[in-house]
């Protein structure tokens, strides 16, 4: 049995493909009989129904994304509750507030620190800002970089995504270590089919196309819905369903009306209920997806799990692996090509076959995804055990935190944020 602590800037009632990734991690290890530990920054909606502890620490809402919230230093009585858990291994899925608690915890207990680099920060941060300045983003890039550079171990979520890291100035050992998808498989239902066209109003039997995600132009779905207009406009027949919510949807809703297109795409909002998710994917025919943000998204793999192919940017992370017309349908990232391979697919007749094709070949369970972690954590325990790794681990951590004055800053307790923030943390 191992002790191990997953610290994450996002969890449960937040649904990014990140908190769902340590979300996962957490279940599948808890019941593998290892004793596991989350710490993340507090949420005001969170309910503490996990069969695990989760252990907050002071948060603030963000202005720029809606749905997050900013961690705060950790209070030095969460420091020593963690103290107490005897954690074996610090595993870190983000290099903010939630990987410097997790630097500190793993200096102070002479753990291995292993990070997951998941995100593009450096193009979120302008994004975000909608600024043309490039400056925040390559300030993001070099502390990202810094951070990683701290770390015991460095894993990253596929090969697309250790160049993104590796572009951001990072030059150490990478392990790609994949992420899994809790999707079962599933096979198009009829009747499910028609209680999902009722449910959102779609009344015209034509192929349905789905979009999953934070509704954001950061993930191209203003490009989504111009093409689909352009498709529209030959007559081709289809409907759209967008599920989820975010910063941009007052503005997608504004541009499918000028599209012309209120007759054939629906909004959704948030379906959290993983099982009605599962309904809606295999209720589809295609998933568009044409983000050139993500590194690897978890909603592939889940459409795929349901037989439901997507159409993806050429060359673009969430694209790695799969081979146009065999598993997936692969565009430029125009709306003219993006357009052009809808309406291809659309009319190829073979929806099902390629969906077939992305089941067989890129759908993987979190289960055996454990397995390959618990593999790497046996073998990271056993490298550790060598004094010589551990010596060279604390000389150059302790560079990182001196230079930007963390160590100093960490002890502070901030009343004033604990104030304003819910503390329910278990006291296991």
């Amino acid at each position: 049995m191992k002790n191990i602590g997953l610290f994450n800037e996002s969890f449960n009632p937040q649904f990014d493909g990140v908190a769902i990734t340590v979300e996962n991690y957490a279940r599948i290890l808890d019941k593998r009989d290892n004793r596991v530990f989350v710490v993340v920054p507090a949420h005001p909606d969170r309910e503490f129904n996990f069969p695990y502890p989760v252990w907050e620490y002071p948060s603030s809402p963000i202005s720029v994304a809606d749905q997050y919230r900013i961690g705060l230093p950790a209070p030095v009585k969460l420091l020593k509750k963690i103290d107490k858990a005897d954690i074996d291994i610090v595993h870190s899925h983000c290099p903010f507030t939630a990987g410097l608690v997790a630097q500190r915890v793993a200096n102070r207990n002479g753990v291995p620190h292993i990070a997951t680099f998941h995100s593009k920060f450096r193009e979120d941060i302008n994004m975000r800002l909608k600024s043309n300045m490039k400056m925040p983003g390559e300030i993001v890039a070099k502390y990202v970089s810094g951070f990683y550079k701290q770390c015991d171990y460095i894993w990253a979520v596929n090969e697309g995504t250790a160049k993104t890291l590796r572009s951001y100035g990072y030059k150490g050992d990478i392990t790609v270590m994949p992420n899994g998808c809790d999707m079962p498989i599933t096979h198009s239902n009829l009747d499910t089919r028609r209680k999902i066209m009722q449910k959102y109003g779609i009344t015209e039997e034509a192929p349905i196309l789905l979009f999953v995600g934070r509704h954001t132009f950061t993930k191209n779905t203003d490009l989504i819905i111009k093409a689909l207009g352009a498709v529209n406009r030959h007559n081709i027949k289809f409907n759209m369903l967008f599920v989820g919510d975010g910063e941009d949807k007052a503005k997608m809703e504004k541009m499918v009306q000028q599209q012309g297109l209120t007759n054939v795409v629906r909004f959704a909002g948030k379906v959290t209920d993983r099982e009605k998710l599962r309904d809606i994917y295999a209720s589809s025919d295609m998933f568009v997806f044409p983000s050139v943000y993500d590194n690897a998204p978890l909603v592939v793999r889940e459409a795929a799990a349901c037989g439901c192919a997507s159409a993806l940017i050429r060359g673009s992370n969430s694209a790695e692996g799969l081979e146009d017309g065999v598993n997936a349908f692969l565009s430029d990232e125009t709306v003219e090509d993006f357009a052009l391979t809808l309406t291809l697919a659309l009319r190829s007749g073979r929806l099902g076959e390629i969906g077939d094709n992305a089941r067989r070949d890129i759908y993987i369970s979190w289960d055996d995804v454990m397995d390959m972690v618990e593999a790497e954590y046996e073998r990271i325990l056993t490298e550790w055990n060598q004094q010589e790794h551990k010596k060279m681990r604390g000389e150059h951590s302790m560079d990182f935190w001196t230079h930007y004055d963390i160590i100093k800053e960490y002890d502070i307790q901030w009343p004033k944020a604990k104030k304003k923030t819910r503390k329910k943390a278990s006291d296991e």
